[in-house]
């Protein structure tokens, strides 16, 4: 496995919620946490991090399940992978750092983490961006035929164990490139370190099982807990949602969605697909600058 750096950052080993995780630390300034998404691991920030790293403490963990933090055994209730308990490891990192209230930045499945940890701890949270997301249960709610086509994994991994994890572990090198070239737009290129990172970690058993725990608590414990505060809570911190102009949450509306779960709420479109750090790293930081440095 390799070690996931990116320059001027340094790698510390923190407390999470019954787990340790694996982060990287840089800058100076106001605490901003970032999430990555799936089959991804923190470098995905790298084409980004630097610079805000000029404005701010720059905090970018592995999330439980992925890279080199750790990766619990599932339950039956697939609830240590719910964003509900994995927020709970994002304020013990952040709180051993000294950092009681903080800036989020997630994409793909962090976007997923950051808004349950502005839901459950607004206190904690000044402000969220999301990238290239809508909340989980729209996902479920709005799923029809072409959805599933075009979403298929969501369905696939979220099958029990150990379907999912038997399939990916025939050729996990080939899933993950072949998930990444098909979310990107047309002709992207991929970091091929960042490539070889992602792919590194993911041929890990342990973290096939935990990133297929994190699509069954989607289905299960993460829709649940999105239905119940469903007209009932709002995001109380303001709201910014990017995404990529050639990916499917362009269709969904995502403004106008997340007016229905945060009470202040500004949205942008970038060029590219689903892989907005990577794939239109100037528009992402001019957009993540403006939005955290108001």
């Amino acid at each position: 496995m390799s070690q996931g750096l990116i320059a001027g950052f340094e790698q510390r080993r923190l407390p999470g919620h019954n787990i340790e995780v694996d982060a990287l630390v840089g800058g100076s300034g106001p605490p901003l946490l970032l999430l990555h998404g799936y089959p991804m691991t923190r470098v995905a920030w790298k084409p980004v991090a630097p610079q805000l790293a000029e404005r701010f403490t720059v905090i970018i963990p592995d999330l439980r399940g992925y890279g080199r933090s750790d990766k619990p055994k599932g339950d039956e209730r697939h609830e240590r992978y719910s964003k509900r308990i994995m927020a709970l490891d994002q304020i013990a990192t952040m709180r051993s750092l000294g950092f009681d209230r903080f800036a989020v930045a997630g994409h793909d499945r962090g976007a997923r983490l950051a808004y349950r940890l502005a839901l459950d701890h607004p206190e904690t949270i000044t402000r969220i961006a999301v990238l290239d997301v809508v909340p989980t249960a729209e996902m479920w709610a709005s799923a029809d035929a072409e959805a599933a086509m075009g979403a298929y994994h969501w369905y696939m991994l979220a099958q029990p164990a150990p379907l999912p994890e038997t399939l990916l572990a025939a050729d996990p090198e080939f899933f993950v490139r072949y998930t990444l070239k098909d979310w990107a737009a047309d002709g992207f290129a991929f970091d091929p370190e960042n490539v070889d990172d992602y792919v590194s970690c993911f041929r890990d058993p342990a973290s096939i099982h935990g990133t297929c725990e994190d699509y069954r608590a989607g289905w299960t414990s993460d829709r649940e807990h999105d239905e119940a505060d469903r007209g009932k809570r709002k995001i109380a911190a303001p709201l910014l949602v990017l995404w990529g102009r050639d990916y499917s949450v362009a269709k969904a509306k995502p403004v106008e969605t997340w007016q229905r779960w945060a009470t202040s709420v500004t949205g942008e479109e970038v060029p590219g697909g689903h892989f907005q750090c990577e794939e239109a790293p100037s528009e992402t930081l001019a957009a993540l600058l403006r939005f955290f440095g108001e």
